[in-house]
């Protein structure tokens, strides 16, 4: 059931996804801004960073790597209790994953804003670049399936591909899809769509648009300065598959600093001259068809759109030569898996020797003070008078107790 504002005066900006556009570091900006949002009457009522996090779980009962934190449960109610009492004239909330929440679930959310006038906030990128970037984050989550399976089980099956492909891209990056449950529990004026223009800008503009419908001024905190996380390209990507099937869970949790974090976040994403990962040739009339039904429909549910409906029409490369050796949708060659290769390895070398010299500094403390310790011996044992030798152990022993200061 629709809910409408009862005269607060006060509007909930609730940013529902879509993923992998930013929106984990502008939630973050957005924490650490929380001050100067709430001096410019923005509040953001996050007593820790992961308070959405674990309200979002609360909200939509999930599990999150197959165990449930019992400290999520009430945490929507806490968060949704602090918005309620804000007496400024806005408050924003932003987690991606609740684009999937069920009708159900989106009217108690609305419901436990009280009389607030609470808009739903949608970021979309076009289906081609989402697909691109839903396919690499997976890789980064140990999967090993190949982008022309992920991609062909996306198009034949829909949202019900195999888990957790079906459903975290349908059910988080559709914006037909993800807003229908949320355009049952406000009006249609309520949701809004903010659209990435393509092109090297589009991710910035996308949260100048998000920063001029909710308010927050960019002297209080600039999202579109962010620094941008550049995918992982096509070859990359394709190492990193290759390594989880190499590694087949061996690394446990060191999996997320090892590989996820520093392999594929660090040492692997944004590399120069990186090949961008295309969807199959044989699938871009498909795209072509579903990104234009997906404006319509969009346009036709009245929704608010900031942007460009247009910005999520696909932008595909031309067809004359597709899926030859060379072309962006090629599958990476040996020679290019061998060079990416290369600069993993180079890289965890210099890791690894950083790390041994530290241990060497260590060694060499340790030995430095059993040597300060000799030396105290030796002048305690020492005759009354002063020797030679007892005035140079004093020495020493005053200068490395001078240099340890």
């Amino acid at each position: 059931m629709k809910t409408t504002a009862m005269g607060t005066g006060k509007r909930v900006f609730l940013h529902v996804g879509a993923p992998l556009l930013g929106a984990d570091g502008a939630q973050e900006a957005l924490w650490h801004a929380s001050g100067r949002l709430a001096r410019g009457g923005v509040g953001y009522p996050l007593h820790a960073p992961g308070d959405m996090f674990a309200a979002t779980m609360d909200l939509r009962d999930m599990d999150w790597g197959g165990r449930r934190d019992p400290a999520w449960t009430g945490m929507w109610e806490k968060v949704a209790s602090r918005a309620r009492d804000w007496t400024g004239d806005r408050v924003l909330l932003s987690h991606e994953l609740l684009a999937g929440a069920t009708a159900e679930q989106a009217a108690r959310a609305v419901a436990s804003l009280g009389d607030a006038d609470v808009h739903v906030v949608f970021t979309a990128r076009d289906l081609a670049r989402q697909l691109a970037a839903d396919w690499s984050e997976h890789l980064r989550h140990q999967h090993t399936v190949t982008f022309d399976r992920f991609v062909d089980d996306l198009v034949e099956l829909g949202i019900g591909a195999p888990e957790p492909f079906g459903p975290m891209f349908w059910g988080l990056h559709d914006p037909v899809h993800a807003l229908r449950a949320w355009a049952s529990a406000v009006p249609a004026a309520n949701v809004h769509v903010v659209t990435a223009p393509h092109g090297g800008d589009g991710v910035p503009e996308l949260w100048r648009r998000f920063m001029a419908l909710t308010g927050v001024d960019p002297e209080w905190c600039d999202l579109a300065a962010l620094p941008e996380q550049r995918p992982l390209g096509r070859v990359e990507a394709e190492l990193v598959r290759l390594v989880n099937g190499r590694l087949r869970g061996a690394l446990g949790g060191a999996y997320e600093r090892l590989v996820r974090q520093h392999v594929a976040g660090e040492i692997l994403r944004g590399r120069p001259d990186a090949r961008e990962i295309v969807v199959p040739e044989r699938h871009h009339a498909w795209l072509a068809d579903r990104s234009r039904r997906l404006v319509d429909d969009l346009a036709g549910a009245g929704y608010a759109v900031v942007g460009d409906l247009a910005d999520l029409l696909p932008d595909l490369p031309s067809e004359a030569g597709a899926g030859g050796a060379g072309t962006p949708e090629a599958a990476p060659s040996a020679d290019e898996l061998t060079d990416a290769a290369l600069v993993v390895i180079e890289a965890v070398l210099r890791d690894l020797a950083r790390v041994e010299e530290r241990r060497q500094i260590g060694d060499l403390s340790v030995e430095l003070a059993k040597v300060r310790d000799q030396l105290a011996e030796l002048t305690a044992l020492a005759p009354d008078r002063p020797s030679p030798l007892r005035r140079a152990a004093q020495r020493m022993a005053r200068d490395r107790e001078q240099r340890d200061q």
